[in-house]
């Protein structure tokens, strides 16, 4: 039998009332029961829909239990027409709070009560369509392993999943009927009042989403931790919660990793903390509770709360972890409340989970406060000394797998002098100036270090040479490894090059680097080790075994003592004893341990106790870290310092003296006290420099100063000023002695600067009474030697000029008295005179010559075509090397030239020519050539013959003299090389020779070079 259609539907189609009932009062919806068959219930399309049922069967009749309470059903037989508020029950298991207008209708031996509902309030509707996406999110989540619930706040009934109860090892029917009791009963009582505060969070709008992390008992007894996430999907009229829907996950596991994680941070001597993504705490160790002045119970509480005035920065840094970066910093500045400064060195990091997720942060800090103020105190030691490392050039180079530059430091660009561009393989070394180390050839193709270490994985302290296009040539240590991407293939290959070209032993910079907790044990930068109670290893990672040169199975079978200096070995059981007893927590020290090849490691120990649930030593961590450049720098630096004092005080006759700032005298070394007769304590902290300056000479330095810079300063600000001006001020200054006299000296005057902030200035100043004696001897020496030279050249115009006269005359009168005696013409004496008259004309003619050389001072130098010069020479005397059968070389260029005085050059040419010719050999082929060597402000002229030669074993300190000859020529005067030499000097040059008799003669003259412009 067809229900609907043989009983209801007749009813709406026949009765008018009903059909008008229905149309007035059922807009939303009506449903039909029999109250004969109350189990039967019959609902239209419309309110099926709204209650989340499909609309696949209108003829279908469903249970009336299935819609309706037991309660509303019991009621039916005594219904009356009116308005009811009717409880209707949703296929999600909630339930509607509805108001209806009731009709009841008699129809044949039956009574039909209908339920009309009009104007449903739109919260309904909105939690109909909620609930179609809680649908889509449950079909969705029933393929994980993810339990589901539903929980009417107000009303407080509870819908959970299968997968929920299965978490939990029950089937959910075990746990019907089912309420808010049912979680409270498997909850742990300790976790009660943080879901009920996360829970108050979320309703209020503080959180968007609920989410807690909680312990439930298992059906076997034991606890679980679960994540238990959920949201407020709908909310009643007066704003208060009313359907909330989520989930919860197994996360038993994740938390037994996380506790491993967060015992080794708690147990960690050094200041790490562990955050969640919430920024909130989950372990901190003791240092980080210690140097943060943290209460010890700071789990679960936010770092923002316990950090209010945290900057926008670290925010920042913090947000950018949580993406997945890694932040860090080796030194960082803080101020503290006092305003002193504090330094750390940082580093910021996700932690994950076992699902790869981002977890939250740890945080690693080091205070290395007291070594930067170890080093800041340092430098106002040594003060002359600069900063270590903090001008070091370090070049950095790297590139993709497929060998393509893609880091080119400028530290790297300055060396090369170029910028990266993209250049082939095979033609880097050129570009780029790649040598070997001795740079006697370019590096080929394969043994570039950055295409070496792509290639081979690792390079170490490689050296090479690097010719850039301009600038000098270096030598550079290569260090580099490949790097990898996150899938653990080849992304490239880094190199760093450190300048080792003009390479010093110099104080090395203390510096912290901790590798920070990066998840596990093994991946720690610095050395970790894990030690049982009687110290024997039983875990240590890699960079352990690198410290100490051991394996890490032959660590295992020594104990710490084994290694341990003997002199360091009973401190530190000292401490590690006061460890196992309590009173210390760590402790920290520096050590030595022997090396497996014997030298000894300089090692920072810090160690911490692990220990049972019964308070029993477990074994202890250690963390080493290798300071054996720290201790060797240090070593270094004390000698420094001790052989700058000694260099200071044993400078007993150079005066040095530093001051502040302010003019005060801080520094007066033992030279000072013996130059001014001060002793330090007389002056140091008490007086300025005025005390040893003349006023007078203060006050004109000042105005000169004033006028070259337009500044005026008085007294000891005038000496800060000029070493302001100039990096190192020297000039000549009066200093007097505490007796009143003045005495010369050369002072130097230096600004001591820390970074760019003068500290204070050094004078050092030298006695230079015996230096300014001399000059005023060699003064009056020179002008004595000015007057003595002015005065020799006025004779030898006088003797040249009378001489010339009277052999004149005594010609003139040897000629008068042959014409009147010419028998006598042929007289013996009358010849004996003639030749005496020639020859003491000819010899004034040369000292006239030779006169007019040395004194011509008017004369300038011109530029001129020595190629050309030599050619008119040779050319005036052609015939005669045409008759000697001399062969003539010119192989001076037609571009060279150089500075002189015409006739002069005129004057040596011919000479040296014609002396080839005189003194050529009769046994050989004769030659006379002409060629030139540069050199950087001269050109050397070198005339060469193969004649007779000159023994200079005999004649070299006579060569150039006047009337000295060497050879019986017939012409031989003795005065040709001596005018050549005073001619070549008065054009500013100078002439040397080599010689050998019988082989040949090569004159080198040097003559000032002519550059064409």
């Amino acid at each position: 039998m067809n229900y609907v259609k043989d009983r209801l539907f007749p009813v709406l189609r026949e009765n008018a009332c009903v059909f008008e009932f229905t149309q007035v009062n059922a807009q939303d919806g009506f449903l039909i029961i029999d109250i004969c068959d109350p189990s039967k219930i019959w609902l239209n399309p419309k309110l099926r829909t709204v209650l989340g049922y499909e609309n696949t069967d209108l003829q279908r009749v469903e249970l009336t239990t299935e819609f309706l309470e037991d309660e509303t059903i019991s009621l039916l037989s005594e219904i009356e027409n009116g308005k009811y508020q009717v409880h209707l029950k949703h296929k999600q298991g909630f339930k509607l709070y509805l108001n209806s207008q009731v009709l009841k209708v008699d129809y044949f031996d039956s009574s039909l009560v209908i339920f009309g509902f009009n104007q449903i309030e739109p919260l309904p509707e909105v939690k109909i369509n909620l609930l179609r996406k809680i649908n889509r999110y449950k079909k969705i989540i029933e393929g994980t392993e993810l339990g589901t619930w539903q929980w009417n706040i107000q009303t407080g009934e509870v819908i959970f999943s299968e997968k929920w109860a299965e978490i939990l090892g029950y089937e959910l029917k075990e746990l019907e009927p089912t309420s808010e009791e049912t979680w409270a009963s498997i909850g742990h009582p300790d976790d009660q009042e943080k879901c009920k505060k996360g829970l108050q969070e979320h309703f209020e709008g503080v959180t968007e989403y609920y989410q807690t992390d909680a312990r439930v008992k298992h059906k076997s007894g034991h606890w679980i931790w679960v994540r238990d996430k959920g949201k407020v999907v709908s909310w009643t009229k007066d704003g208060e919660p009313e359907w909330m829907t989520g989930f919860h996950a197994d996360i038993t596991e994740e938390k037994k990793s996380l506790e491993i994680k967060m015992l080794f941070i708690d147990q960690a001597p050094t200041a790490i903390a562990m955050l969640d993504t919430e920024m909130n705490y989950i372990a901190a160790s003791q240092n980080w509770r210690t140097d943060y002045q943290l209460e010890d119970d700071v789990i679960g509480k936010n770092h923002y709360q316990l950090f209010p005035n945290i900057s926008e920065e670290w925010k920042e840094i913090h947000r950018k972890c949580l993406r997945g970066e890694v932040h860090r910093k080796d030194e960082d500045c803080f101020y503290r409340e006092d305003g002193t400064e504090q330094w750390i060195s940082w580093e910021v990091r996700p932690w994950y989970t076992q699902e790869s997720k981002i977890g939250g942060l740890v945080m690693h800090t080091a205070d290395i406060t007291r070594m930067k103020m170890a080093e800041k105190e340092n430098f106002q030691k040594q003060q002359l000394m600069e900063t270590v490392l903090e001008n070091i050039d370090v070049g950095i180079v790297a590139c993709d797998k497929d060998g393509n530059l893609s880091l080119f430091n400028k530290a790297t660009k300055d060396w090369h002098g170029l910028p990266a561009k993209p250049i082939p393989q095979d033609q880097l070394s050129e570009y780029y100036g790649l040598y070997n180390v001795d740079g006697t050839r370019s590096l080929e193709t394969d043994e570039i270090p950055l295409l070496k270490v792509l290639k081979t994985g690792k390079l170490s302290n490689e050296e090479i040479m690097i010719k850039p296009k301009k600038g000098d040539s270096m030598k550079v240590s290569v260090n580099g490894s490949r790097f990898y991407d996150e899938s653990g293939n080849i992304a490239g290959a880094v190199v760093a090059m450190h300048n080792i070209t003009h390479r010093i032993d110099a104080e090395e910079k203390l510096r912290i680097s901790e590798e920070t907790f990066r998840g596990s044990f093994e991946h720690a930068a610095i050395g970790m080790a894990v030690l049982n109670a009687e110290g024997k290893w039983l875990q240590m990672n890699n960079r352990v075994c690198e410290i100490v040169g051991y394996s890490a199975d032959e660590l295992k079978k020594l104990t710490f003592h084994d290694i341990t200096h003997p002199e360091d070995l009973n401190l530190d059981l000292t401490l590690l004893n006061e460890l196992v007893e309590g009173k210390r927590e760590y402790y920290h020290m520096d050590k030595r341990y022997y090396h497996k090849q014997g030298h000894i490691v300089y090692i920072n120990l810090a160690v911490s106790l692990v220990r049972d649930e019964k308070k029993n030593p477990l074994f202890f961590v250690s963390q080493i870290t290798d300071i054996t450049k720290q201790k060797t720098a240090e070593a270094r630096f004390e000698q420094t310092l001790a052989e700058m004092k000694a260099l200071l005080e044993a400078s007993t006759q150079v005066s040095i003296i530093s001051i502040r700032p302010d003019g005060i005298i801080t520094a007066f070394n033992k030279g000072a006290e013996n130059l001014l007769g001060y002793s330090k304590d007389e002056v140091i902290g008490i007086h300025t420099p005025a005390l040893i300056h003349s006023k007078k000479q203060v006050k004109a330095r000042a105005k000169e100063f004033e006028k070259k810079y337009g500044e005026s300063h008085e007294g000891v600000e005038l000496f800060k000023a000029m070493a302001r001006k100039n990096p190192y001020d020297t000039r000549e200054w009066f200093y007097k002695r505490k007796n009143g006299t003045l005495f010369p000296v050369q002072l130097t005057i230096t600004a001591i600067k820390e970074g760019n902030e003068i500290v204070g200035y050094l004078g050092v100043a030298t006695d230079i009474t015996a230096i300014k004696s001399v000059q005023r001897d060699l003064t009056n020496i020179l002008k004595l030697t000015d007057d003595q030279n002015d005065r020799l050249k006025n004779f030898a115009h006088i003797v040249s000029h009378n001489l010339r006269s009277h052999s004149g005359n005594l010609g003139m009168l040897l000629d008068l008295y042959i014409e009147d005696h010419p028998d006598q013409k042929n007289n013996q004496i009358i010849e004996m005179l003639y030749n005496a008259s020639g020859n003491l004309k000819e010899s004034i003619e040369h000292l006239n010559e030779v006169t007019v050389i040395n004194t011509n001072e008017g004369d300038s130098s011109i530029p001129i075509a020595l190629h050309e010069e030599i050619n008119n020479a040779v050319e005036s005397v052609n015939a005669l090397i045409g008759d000697a059968d001399l062969e003539v070389i010119n192989e001076v260029p037609e571009d060279c030239y150089v500075l002189g005085i015409k006739a002069y050059i005129e004057s040596v040419l011919l000479n040296f020519t014609t002396n080839g010719i005189k003194y050529l050999s009769k046994d050989r082929d004769s030659y006379l050539k002409f060629s030139v060597e540069n050199k950087k402000k001269f050109t050397h002229l070198i005339i060469e013959d193969n004649g007779l030669g000159i023994d200079l074993d005999r004649h070299r300190q006579k060569l150039f003299g006047m009337y000295k000859t060497f050879h019986n020529h017939k012409d031989s005067r003795g005065i040709g090389l001596f005018i050549t030499k005073n001619q070549v000097e008065a054009m500013g040059g100078k002439i040397n020779v080599e010689s050998t008799v019988d082989k040949g003669t090569k004159f080198i003259i040097s003559l000032k070079k002519y550059e064409k412009s």
